[in-house]
């Protein structure tokens, strides 16, 4: 459109009080001037100058410095427009693809579908609007498929993309947008609150932390703590909740590297009611790490229903252990679904501060794990007692003689003497104990529920585990680049998104599905994980493509039967044969 085209009276916003201003075209942008004529004595004529005062996009009117903070110099659009949302009639997801182009799609249809039906997409539009909601998934979308996190090389993958947002985006605004994500205030109350939402009344959380490797100095989470694998790294913390029954992760937050993780237990299921608005946890599940009388002290105190694994060395753990042996022969104890004997002691425990407390401790034997420690046990002992009987003092090959006499072993003789000189005489007695204590282990609970109850949902525990490493193998989520508190926790969102999308996914992969066939028969499809797995998945799907004809009309472009069937298999049976209603058009 020329400017000739243009009338100020159909120019949104334009200042008509101004008498001055005039639509002018300059290069390929409209502008808006001031037109000012004075008499010019030298030249002896009248002359022009003009203030330039805004711009012209879309038949609506900005100011130059309206103009600064949502467009670019070349007049692209900015994408953190310092909190103001960019006009919805101009959206890019509006824009029309060229002619017989086509736009890889892939799985990123599957991707969107399970972020829609999981709430991640209107809970991500309710706190962020819906520009932001299809570029944090748009992101996501980079993050699984590539399972790269780095934000330079969006700008390169994007095009010929269908994702929910279509434009490039330059690392520095990525990193700008990153920032901008947490600057909404309330966003954490928000967002975890409506994540929060959806789970089931009676959902089981499960709580874990991770420690994240970080080369950025200026970050105040970061400190330098003792890693995983065991040696010393910059690093920041990152704790997460996670729902059993809905199997999503619904709360991360950050924390400082070198803060151990067995301290922000109480803290976090606080962090949990200030956001629910007091609502209790149903129950909570932590591992043997946690299990402190501190720490179940003050679970008890907040009235915080936690299972816990138990440590064997706590004095409550072991009276229930004697209290409980007896039982754990009887059929009347035997967990069917678990191939175990359970059986709850209740205890009325004193703590370090005097106080008593009741609690119940749940001791389980394992009748495979019972044979194993026991011929784990005579074989230790047996090969000890070669070597004892073997030293000689000449013979360097042989286990040191102090080596032999400290040995923990000991414990298991009766007054061993000199190795190779006095020969071993097994303590029986001991022996017989740490046979009776094979195959036991214990979960502590700090309210009343079955044995049965208590390590059903225990073992519901590693899909925590599962979730993190499928972060962190598919989205790169163990690695943190960026620097900057704000751009940190920005790009933790991002990677909570692609936790929920790929928990999900997996979940729907172990799903088996029975379909109707046209003779009104039913047949069962086993797991999908059973024939493949996510990368397999990932790559049978990745030929799809849509085409568009430039008329704002577009297709799919031949899938396959198998590909059918994959969606099909994945609960979505009409995925690749209705268009989506999302992305360009």
């Amino acid at each position: 459109m020329s400017n000739h085209a243009i009338k100020p009276e159909e120019v949104k916003g334009f200042p008509h009080t101004n008498k001055h201003a005039k639509i002018v075209k300059d290069k390929k942008q409209i502008r808006v001037v001031e037109r000012h004529y004075y008499w010019d004595a030298e030249r002896h004529r009248g002359l022009e100058k003009r203030k330039y005062i805004g711009f012209v996009v879309d038949g609506v009117y900005y100011t130059n410095e309206e103009y600064c903070r949502k467009f670019k110099r070349n007049g692209k659009k900015r994408i953190v427009v310092q909190r103001e949302c960019p006009n919805e009639n101009s959206s890019v997801m509006d824009k029309v693809v060229p002619a017989l182009e086509t736009r890889h799609a892939a799985e990123f249809p599957l991707y969107y579908a399970i972020a829609r039906d999981t709430g991640l997409t209107e809970d991500l539009t309710s706190i962020w609007g819906e520009h932001y909601a299809q570029i944090i998934l748009s992101i996501a979308f980079h993050w699984i498929h590539t399972g790269h996190n780095a934000a330079y090389l969006y700008e390169s993958w994007s095009p010929g993309r269908f994702l929910p947002y279509s434009e490039n985006l330059s690392s520095k605004e990525l990193s700008e947008f990153f920032a901008d994500l947490t600057r909404v205030q309330g966003w954490r109350k928000h967002f975890f609150g409506a994540r929060l939402a959806r789970l089931p009344e009676d959902d089981v959380l499960s709580f874990d932390a991770t420690n994240i490797a970080s080369e950025a100095e200026d970050l105040s989470c970061a400190r330098y703590g003792r890693g995983k694998p065991g040696f010393y790294q910059n690093q920041i913390g990152l704790i997460v909740l996670y729902g059993h029954r809905s199997q999503m992760p619904v709360l991360f937050r950050m924390l400082p590297g070198n803060i151990t993780d067995v301290t922000t237990v109480p803290d976090m299921l606080f962090r949990f009611e200030e956001i629910t608005n007091n609502k209790r946890v149903f129950a909570a599940v932590v591992d043997r790490g946690y299990c402190s009388l501190d720490n179940i002290a003050r679970f008890i105190d907040k009235q915080s229903r936690v299972i816990l694994a138990a440590k064997d060395n706590m004095k409550c753990v072991t009276d229930a252990v004697e209290t409980a042996l007896p039982e754990l022969s009887s059929v009347r104890n035997y967990i069917w679904d678990k191939e175990c004997w359970g059986y709850t002691v209740p205890i009325e425990h004193e703590f370090p501060d005097g106080k008593k407390r009741k609690l119940w401790v749940h001791v389980y034997r394992n009748g495979q794990m019972e044979h194993n420690e026991t011929t784990d046990l005579t074989k230790t002992l047996r090969k000890f007692e070669q070597e004892w009987n073997a030293y000689t003092p000449k013979k360097k090959t042989c286990t040191g003689e102090s080596s032999l006499k400290k040995s923990p072993l000991l414990k298991y003789y009766i007054a061993p003497g000199k190795p190779g000189e006095n020969e071993l005489v097994r303590n029986l007695t001991a022996i017989q104990a740490a046979m009776d204590h094979s195959g036991l282990f214990c979960n502590i609970t700090t309210f009343e529920c079955s044995a049965e109850d208590a390590l059903v949902e225990y073992a519901t525990r590693d899909c925590i585990e599962k979730s993190f490493k499928s972060g962190k193998s598919n989205a790169n989520m163990d690695t943190l680049r960026s620097h900057g508190d704000e751009t940190s926790e920005g790009r933790l969102l991002i990677s909570f998104c692609c936790m929920t999308i790929l928990s999900r996914l997996y979940q729907l992969m172990r799903k088996p599905v029975t379909l109707v066939t046209t003779g009104g028969k039913n047949k069962d499809f086993p797991p999908l994980i059973n024939d493949m797995t996510f990368h397999e998945l990932c790559n049978h799907l990745d030929s799809i493509r849509i085409l568009f004809d430039g008329k704002g009309n577009k297709r799919w472009c031949e899938v396959t039967k198998k590909q059918h069937m994959i969606a099909l298999r994945m609960g979505y049976p009409d995925l690749y044969k209705t268009l989506p209603d999302w992305g360009v058009k």
